[in-house]
């Protein structure tokens, strides 16, 4: 029996298990604590602010002794079985290597959503291609090279572990010493002696997220992520009663008509005019801002203190600015998720993002949105319809989504290896261009950039962080949006076209660490703007919270005298417009409302407030619609 061994007690420097243990357990925190400083190091090169490293890690530290210690107990209980060396090695191997991809994995997630490895980095391993293409060279060439490190430091362990098996003067028989630390690995799995054990949030120290994530260990988070609700008690809790949902809708809905049922609406868009929507990736509203605003704007609770001229010299997007101040431009207008996919499901069929999965990963769910088309209800009114992309259209079912809510073309020049992604978005423009003066008019089009898009390969400059990349990205779109308006004019379409610009989504590359960090992640523009508008609404920037959805009632109204109600859009023309958006993300939600300051609500949401109504009717409703299809 292996059980049977004789136990004694010497000097235990000199035993082998001891000095197993040993090994492991500096083995196993020298890992944790090198991961972290490399996941310190590389966020901090696209950051303008400093991190707090020493705090960091001392948030960390007790669930790196916690991981530490339980791979220690793992290897000291196989240390007793038959054939023990070898399969301590294979372990010492496995955990090495599996750690420094863990780390990796984790560090890309942070830089480019900055969240730690979640259900939805799994939901994208559908896509590995997209995975690899928001990669740089320089990051597949960093990753690839670690990995043989790692495996050349696996190799080196292994020796390291033979000459302890082979020294003559180290026992290998069990000693009573043996007791003493496995009682305190014990402890230290655990978190101590105190009656609560050991969790996720005990490295939560600050306010701002990204320093929780970074003190937050990788390991603990995969528990976390695995210890999650199923997606059925996910549902079930988040449902609220009937009563709860309609108070939310209301007040999300805002009234139908004034006083005395008027429901009269100014027309701002000129009938029958073509639509040109250009869809930004990822550009934040604040990437339009002034340099000047950014650094003196230490919070944005209040939104007075930016200038309302724009000096176009230190602006990312002089051209979209200029574009902006010809046509109407919100600068308080939200994103409802936080991924491409989610974007394109609100802007044009108003479907609102949800907690946990977006609309065109589910193909099954589609007919959620079957009566909420708006490339449909324009191409039934006599419009041509086509949409543009110069990446891969079937990235998170791209193409067939647009082509399932009634864009008849989905157009995408040959893929070139010119960027990562596709054609960058100046070489797209002469496409487009060609594309919309070859269409039957009126046209109803949409184009979706991509060169602001990490690996950000349309910069050319070296050294730069990550987030001088991400605007000299924005710069480059910007420069192929002034081209493209010059396109338009040059072809006599932009009198006729109304221009929509939007963006799918927030990014935190660049984004300044406000009181406000959450809700300014969802703060995009929308602009309408082009020929067709009436001259008096031109440079009008509404002091009015908007989002995405409501630009399918709007443009819906303005061109096609559709008022049939939409759930979740609203016109943001119509003076009851309650001036609310809502945004979703894994576990939190933002709700943000014209007549108080915005806020944040977490997973665990409670009844206390009105506020806190609406967002749990709100989600119950969402939810519900879309697990009853």
């Amino acid at each position: 029996m292996i059980f049977k061994r004789k136990i004694t007690l010497k000097n235990p420097l000199n035993n082998g298990f001891f000095l197993l243990a040993l090994w492991s357990f500096a083995l196993a925190l020298l890992t944790q604590w090198l991961g972290r400083t490399l996941s310190i190091n590389q966020i901090q090169h696209q950051l303008d602010h400093h991190l707090p490293a020493d705090q960091i890690q001392q948030a960390g530290f007790l669930q790196d002794l916690s991981i530490s210690a339980y791979y220690t107990l793992l290897i000291l209980l196989v240390s007793w079985l038959p054939s023990r060396w070898r399969i301590v090695e294979i372990l010492q191997s496995l955990f090495v290597i599996t750690q420094g991809l863990l780390i990796t994995v984790d560090i890309h997630l942070l830089q480019t959503w900055s969240s730690r490895f979640n259900q939805l980095a799994i939901n994208m391993m559908q896509f590995p291609g997209a995975t690899l293409q928001s990669m740089s060279v320089q990051q597949k060439i960093a990753a690839i090279s670690l990995l043989l490190g790692l495996i050349v430091v696996s190799w080196l362990l292994t020796v390291g572990l033979k000459q302890l098996r082979n020294n003559p003067s180290v026992s290998q028989k069990p000693t009573l010493w043996l007791l003493l630390p496995v009682i305190l690995l014990a402890v230290m799995a655990r978190g101590g002696v105190k009656k609560i054990p050991l969790n996720t949030g005990a490295a939560h120290f600050s306010s701002d997220p990204l320093q929780n994530h970074l003190a937050t260990n990788p390991n603990w988070n995969l528990i976390a992520l695995y210890l999650q609700p199923s997606l059925e008690e996910k549902v079930l809790r988040a449902q609220m009663n009937t009563g709860v949902e309609n108070f939310g809708m209301q007040a999300y809905m805002g009234p139908d008509s004034f006083p005395g049922g008027l429901k009269r609406m100014p027309q701002i868009i000129r009938k029958g005019s073509n639509v040109l929507f250009v869809v930004l990736e990822g550009i934040n509203q604040h990437w339009l801002e002034t340099q000047q605003a950014m650094a003196k704007n230490n919070a944005y609770s209040d939104m007075s203190d930016i200038p309302k001229q724009w000096d176009a010299r230190n602006t990312a997007m002089p051209n979209l600015v200029k574009l902006a101040q010809e046509g109407m431009w919100y600068k308080r207008a939200y994103a409802t998720g936080d991924r491409t996919d989610k974007g394109l499901a609100s802007i044009f069929t108003a479907w609102p993002s949800q907690p946990w999965q977006g609309l065109l990963l589910s193909p099954n769910k589609w007919s959620v949105v079957s009566n909420q088309k708006l490339p449909l209800k324009f191409n039934q009114a006599g419009y041509s319809t086509a949409f543009m992309y110069g990446g891969d259209p079937d990235f998170a079912n791209m193409g067939s989504f647009m082509k399932f809510i009634g864009f008849k073309q989905v157009l995408c020049p040959s893929q070139t290896n010119e960027t990562a992604w596709g054609t960058p978005d100046q070489d797209m423009v002469p496409f487009v261009l060609k594309q919309v003066q070859s269409m039957k008019k009126p046209f109803f089009a949409a184009w979706l950039t991509l060169s602001s898009h990490e690996p950000y390969d349309v910069v050319t400059e070296k050294g730069l962080t990550q987030a001088q990349q991400l605007r000299k990205s924005i710069e480059y779109t910007d420069k192929a949006i002034g081209k493209l308006v010059q396109g338009l004019k040059a072809a006599n379409l932009y009198d006729s076209t109304v221009i929509v610009f939007v963006s799918d989504h927030g990014k935190t590359v660049g984004l300044p660490v406000t009181e406000d960090y959450e809700q300014e992640f969802f703060r995009i523009p929308i602009i309408i703007t082009g020929g067709p508008m009436r001259d008096m609404y031109r440079g009008v920037s509404p002091y009015l919270v908007v989002s995405q959805t409501d630009i399918y009632a709007t443009l819906a109204e303005q061109l096609l005298g559709n008022t049939d109600a939409v759930p979740f859009s609203r016109n943001m023309y119509f003076a009851n417009h309650p001036g609310m958006a809502l945004s979703f993300t894994e576990g939190e939600a933002v709700l943000a409302a014209t007549g108080f300051r915005h806020r944040l609500f977490l997973e665990h949401f409670n009844q206390a407030t009105a506020s806190d109504s609406i967002v749990l009717g709100l989600q119950s409703r969402i939810i519900r619609t879309f697990f009853s299809k």
